[in-house]
């Protein structure tokens, strides 16, 4: 039952969970020429954010029947508070990549509700150094805000904003019918969400409407590998991210009481794709 709800979570999420997936080969394409990729990542939060979300679940239960303490709100909130920074999710993304000049790329890319713009530089060419190795940097932001009406039955999310910068390093191979790569995963985050939390009436309880903010910054720390297979221009490859979030949260329940938030968790991040270069 927790494998099949965890299954349902992550299709109800589509697209929340920041893209801490690459999916791009350790080299970049030839002058005039492009790189582009199709793929579909699952975000596996465990730890504090995981936790935080079976115990909503089972306080949205538990609100149908009994008032809930100032304590259990608060886990409400911080609850939902984690659904926006890194829920459970399933997140499909596309994205090109265009090599402007010798060495340097251009890339967009689109992952459900986030757009990034970024650029790579190839340092190490296979053919004289043996490796591949490119370096670059992303900015992303999420564009359609956050894309569902409310979580948790009795939690509702709204004015979400997230801004994210990361740091993309990959070395690694390629031949006419493989890539290979790997590197370090680092990615910084900002986040803003407001909630709002809906007590169910009961016999001699009139119900509630509370109304909280979060925000904060989160760094993602870890490495991924890929590899794909193909022939020439067309792959389908495979990569795994796995990532230590450190993070630093403040939840403000009705603009007055501010609470400090720690949802530090590791997030496994698997993807599977295509890849094209042509």
């Amino acid at each position: 039952m927790r494998l099949l709800a965890f299954a349902l979570l992550c299709l109800w999420m589509c697209g929340c969970a920041p893209a801490l997936s690459t999916f791009q080969p350790a080299h970049v394409a030839d002058k005039g020429h492009v790189q582009a990729e199709l793929g579909f990542d699952v975000s596996i939060p465990t730890g504090a954010i995981a936790s935080l979300i079976d115990a909503g679940i089972v306080l949205a239960d538990v609100a149908e029947s009994r008032e809930l303490s100032e304590r259990e709100r608060q886990t409400l909130f911080e609850a939902g508070g984690a659904l926006a920074l890194n829920p459970p999710s399933a997140t499909p993304h596309v994205g090109i990549g265009y090599t402007a000049l010798d060495r340097w790329e251009l890339n967009l890319r689109y992952t459900t509700s986030a757009l990034r713009l970024g650029t790579r530089y190839q340092i190490l060419k296979r053919a004289r150094d043996g490796v591949d190795l490119t370096a670059g940097v992303g900015v992303g932001r999420y564009v359609l805000g956050f894309p569902v009406v409310s979580v948790l039955d009795i939690v509702e999310l709204d004015d979400f904003t997230r801004w994210q910068v990361d740091l993309p390093i990959q070395i690694g191979t390629a031949g006419t019918w493989y890539r290979v790569w790997g590197g370090p995963r680092l990615m910084f985050t900002t986040f803003d969400a407001g909630l709002t939390v809906n007590l169910p009436e009961l016999t001699g309880y009139p119900g509630e409407r509370e109304i909280a903010s979060m925000s904060g910054t989160g760094l993602y720390v870890g490495g991924q590998a890929g590899v794909a297979f193909g022939y020439k221009h067309v792959f389908l490859g495979i990569e795994l991210t796995l990532a230590e979030l450190f993070t630093g949260g403040e939840l403000s329940v009705l603009g007055e009481r501010e609470v400090e938030v720690d949802l530090d968790s590791f997030v496994v991040y698997p993807t599977v794709g295509l890849m094209v270069e042509f």
